[in-house]
């Protein structure tokens, strides 16, 4: 196992959306449900081997690319203290054939908090029909009006001086 496949499974791990993560290379590729998939993988933004965001696009099995958004970690963790010199963006660097994170390491709750916002942006192509739907208020309401409950009967009262 790779760095960069060891990292994306930290992330999709954490990820409630994805369904049956697959890991290819420096890739993975989830399952959305329906036709949509997912590919995420670490992309560099203008540096060579300086990697400094999470890349996520979703796929259309019949269509092809749908949408595709970066994650920046300096936006979802903040600049961090390196050395305690200067405060920039976590990264993963690869040097000589070797990647790790440079800078900062992740934690665990970081690597949640990323795969929250993930789950957030993927929820808008889950496929609904494959999820159970939660107990909730609102499914209750639906599920008593489809199947109405039988009233008691009552007699009604008689006012003074009425006759029935």
């Amino acid at each position: 196992m790779n760095f960069f496949e060891q990292e994306l499974r930290r992330v999709a791990g954490a990820c409630k959306g994805i369904i049956n993560p697959t890991f290819a290379g420096r890739a993975c590729y989830g399952d959305l449900g329906g036709d949509n998939r997912v590919k995420l993988q670490f992309v560099t933004q203008g540096t060579h081997e300086r990697y400094t965001a999470l890349e996520a696009t979703v796929l259309n099995r019949l269509d092809g690319k749908v949408d595709t958004l970066l994650f920046r970690f300096g936006d979802v963790w903040g600049n961090k203290t390196h050395r305690g010199l200067h405060d920039e963006p976590p990264r993963i660097w690869t040097d000589q054939g070797k990647s790790e994170w440079y800078s900062y390491y992740p934690t665990d709750a970081d690597m949640k908090k990323l795969a929250t916002e993930l789950g957030g942006y993927l929820d808008v192509f889950i496929d609904r029909s494959v999820i159970p739907e939660k107990t909730s208020v609102i499914k209750t309401i639906r599920d008593s009006k489809q199947t109405p409950t039988p009233r008691k009967e009552t007699r009604a009262r008689k006012k003074p001086g009425q006759e029935l």
